[in-house]
């Protein structure tokens, strides 16, 4: 008996019909019905009432639903927990909430562990935290403090938003603005900012977002474009201000991010020489 003719098994006993089964496992119709047959052959037991235009499940097939789903949820559950087990050991999965303290965090992490893979995920606070809760990310990175013995908490750092405005631009000479008065901006915007999505629909309802997917493309276009983006001091430090651009300090304090890494006891033994070095 294979492992595919019980998922094939289950996937009739789901849809009650052949070639929506087939189509749900990726198989033709009649390959899908060779291994019903070869199953009931292997087991010496009738799993399906068979009639000129219909078949069904016996009342043997209905028991063999049963404990195949047993092996199925033990097979699930066999690859999951070795799969955990794999990236614990051998990764160092980062969820943050924005990507600007990776540009540290990562190459930090790769120092201190190179024997480990380092990969990252970018979402929102909520995705964030359930990755810090189920376990699925070792290290994460959020807006506010988590306050939970349970959990080790450190302040990283902090991003300061600015406007960068082009030569020209009635702002240029400006000290500081506000989201007031820049909301209505047609500007260019990074898709993959992470919770700053949700500051700039919030703070700046009138304005007209230009998103570009690519780092490569974004940069091309603030260096040759009259159209104001986001910087931040952050930005500042490791790329510069463009030539022919202001970067101005947004005053509002939606445009003040503290950063905290956060990860649970269990992993803090493994991770205490990052903790100790971000301290």
């Amino acid at each position: 008996m294979e492992l595919y003719q019980i998922t094939q098994f289950l996937a009739f006993a789901e849809t009650g019909n052949i070639s929506k089964a087939a189509q749900n496992v990726n198989t033709s119709q009649p390959a899908l019905s060779r291994a019903m047959k070869h199953l009931e052959e292997e087991l010496g037991v009738p799993l399906f009432v068979r009639t000129k235009n219909t078949i069904a499940l016996s009342e043997y097939g209905k028991l063999a639903v049963h404990y195949a789903k047993d092996i199925a949820s033990s097979v699930e559950t066999f690859q999951r927990v070795l799969q955990e087990t794999y990236k614990l050991e051998h990764c160092i999965q980062i969820a943050t909430v924005a990507p600007a303290p990776l540009w540290d965090i990562e190459p930090q992490l790769k120092t201190l562990y190179p024997e480990k893979a380092v990969t990252s995920f970018l979402g929102n606070s909520a995705e964030i935290r359930a990755k810090l809760t189920n376990g699925d990310a070792q290290l994460v990175i959020l807006g506010e403090p988590v306050e939970d013995k349970n959990y080790v908490c450190k302040k990283w750092g902090i991003e300061q938003l600015y406007f960068s405005a082009p030569k020209g631009h009635r702002f240029e000479n400006r000290k500081s603005v506000t989201f007031k008065e820049i909301d209505g901006e047609t500007m260019l915007l990074l898709s993959d900012i992470g919770f700053w999505h949700e500051v700039h629909q919030k703070t700046m309802p009138n304005s007209h977002f230009l998103l570009q997917n690519s780092n490569d493309d974004f940069s091309t276009l603030v260096n040759s474009s009259r159209l104001p983006s986001f910087s931040s001091d952050i930005v500042q430090s490791k790329r510069g201000t463009p030539a022919g651009r202001t970067d101005i300090p947004i005053s509002d304090k939606e445009a003040h991010a503290t950063y905290y890494t956060v990860c649970s006891k269990k992993n803090y033994g493994e991770l205490r020489e990052f903790f100790a070095f971000i301290s």
